[in-house]
């Protein structure tokens, strides 16, 4: 079968990233052929580089285009809902290879749904994993100003208009509404895509009750090659965070966590990660009287970032926003660390209570200082549920089960009959 992955990214940028390269090795494996559709960009991997790929454009407002800043937004808008060089360039690309299927990933603004007319004219079976909440919020994540926000449902897309909740501007809130109205209108996404993978059942869910193509969603969980991980169960006398350093986070929750805590004060917080909130975050801990026992390390490489979590007593997870599906906890388990989390978003389903870690309530600094002070007053108890949760990793998120459940996803949508939920029941489901 010839596979045609497509994001505006095609080179490891996030989770996204991670999650459509490691699908690409994974078919790879199993003697696929894999074609990449995306930006041209010199950090593409050596098979994501060729004529074919659309060039890059950024949205951050840093390059010199003419006119005034209100313009070149409504420029960007534009692009946003059809790329004339996006659907020319795929449709290039299927005359060339004649991809079996497409698997798209993050494909708004950059590429645009323009792409999903052009796969629909050609013939191509099309799936589509949905990373974040774009096809009901504006922006990405059911969150405005810290805190969950669902005031779009309904269809109420004006709302993020009203919230400025789009990188804090109205305007861009006027934009990416107009581009979710849009959408709406003309069902380009549900006409375009024959299965939306929801890699959390609570994603799934929240989809279904926001109206979202209902019936072609399926629960297809993430995965992770727990051979490529070196597990180690013995700790050193730290726990850790890992991830961006934004509000939606909980990081701020999880440093008041360790200044209220009567065992966390004396061990080490390392936290792992960059972002818009970590001089504030730094400031906090200073003002905390915690700066001895947290330390910010930044952006890790791979090498170090292995180092840290391997070494771990455990690792903490505290998002106040519905989170999808972290890899971030699938690789601490890879690791055989323990993970506190947030009982919100997928997490929970990630998480067996008491047996390969612990849940809070989202901003509860008190449960959150509870649960860390039991792992780190009982270092046998934390190395007894890293050990369960390599096992989980490896028996329940493995690369063969998800090869499967893909596969039947994949037949579903070549069988163009809306099958793909029957093909993951009979003992196969991703539920």
């Amino acid at each position: 079968m010839r596979v045609l992955q497509v994001n505006k990214f095609l080179y490891p940028a996030g989770g996204t990233e991670t999650v459509m390269l490691q699908t690409a090795d994974l078919l790879r494996q199993h003697g696929h052929e894999v074609v990449f559709f995306g930006m041209q960009d010199s950090r593409n991997v050596p098979e994501a580089r060729g004529a074919h790929l659309v060039s890059s454009v950024d949205y951050s407002g840093r390059r010199a285009v003419r006119g005034s800043a209100r313009f070149k937004q409504w420029l960007t808008a534009g692009r946003m809902l059809h790329s004339r060089e996006a659907a020319k360039k795929i449709d290039a690309l299927i005359s060339e290879t004649r991809p079996d299927v497409a698997h798209l990933h993050n494909i708004y603004h950059q590429l645009s749904p323009s792409i999903l007319g052009v796969l629909r004219r050609r013939g191509i079976p099309t799936v589509m994993t949905m990373h974040d909440y774009k096809l009901i919020c504006p922006n990405y994540t059911l969150n405005t100003r810290g805190a969950v926000c669902e005031r779009c449902k309904g269809g109420r897309f004006y709302q993020a208009v009203l919230q400025g909740c789009v990188k804090g501007s109205r305007l861009n809130g006027l934009i990416c509404a107009t581009e979710a109205y849009a959408h709406g209108l003309t069902h380009v996404y549900e006409n375009g895509v024959q299965t939306f993978i929801a890699p959390s059942q609570f994603m799934q869910r929240k989809m279904r009750e926001f109206g979202a193509a209902a019936g072609r969603i399926v629960h297809l969980p993430n995965f992770i090659d727990a051979a490529a991980y070196e597990p180690k169960f013995s700790a050193l006398p730290f726990f850790a965070y890992s991830g961006r350093l934004e509000p939606v986070k909980g990081v701020s929750i999880l440093l008041s966590a360790v200044a209220a805590g009567d065992v966390a004060r004396g061990i080490k917080l390392c936290i792992a990660g960059d972002g818009s909130q970590r001089e504030a975050l730094e400031s906090q801990s200073r003002l905390q009287g915690t700066s001895s026992s947290v330390s910010f390390l930044g952006h890790l490489g791979r090498d170090d970032l292995r180092v840290l979590l391997q070494h771990a007593m455990f690792v903490v997870v505290p998002s106040e926003w519905y989170e999808n599906a972290p890899m971030s906890v699938l690789e601490a388990y890879a690791y055989g660390k323990p993970v506190i989390g947030a009982r919100i978003g997928g997490i929970p389903e990630l998480i067996q209570e008491g047996r390969t870690g612990l849940l809070f309530q989202p901003g509860d600094v008190d449960g959150l200082r509870r649960a860390i002070d039991s792992l780190l007053s009982d270092p046998t108890l934390a190395e007894e549920m890293g050990r369960n949760a390599r096992r989980l990793v490896e028996d329940a998120y493995g690369p063969r089960l998800h090869y499967e459940r893909l596969m039947a996803v994949y037949s579903g949508a070549l069988d163009s009959t809306g099958s793909t939920e029957l093909a993951l029941a009979g003992g196969r489901t991703a539920s």
